[in-house]
């Protein structure tokens, strides 16, 4: 496996690419979650806590 790593005859460019598309997603899910606004943070904290009094479920997904 090693020996496939150290001999890339020209291929080394797929992995820089896929290195920098890695870091890259990871830099911009940084920045929208530090740039999130601490209301909309707040809101979707708490969503899977609030009580929908829209929902039923019916007889046969209770058991």
């Amino acid at each position: 496996m090693f020996k496939q790593i150290t001999n890339l005859n020209g291929y080394e460019w797929y992995l820089i690419a896929s290195l920098l598309i890695f870091i890259g997603f990871f830099i911009i899910v940084g920045i929208l979650l530090l740039t999130m606004k601490k209301d909309f943070i707040r809101h979707m904290k708490d969503l899977p806590l609030e009580d929908d009094g829209d929902i039923q479920v019916s007889e046969s997904q209770e058991s």
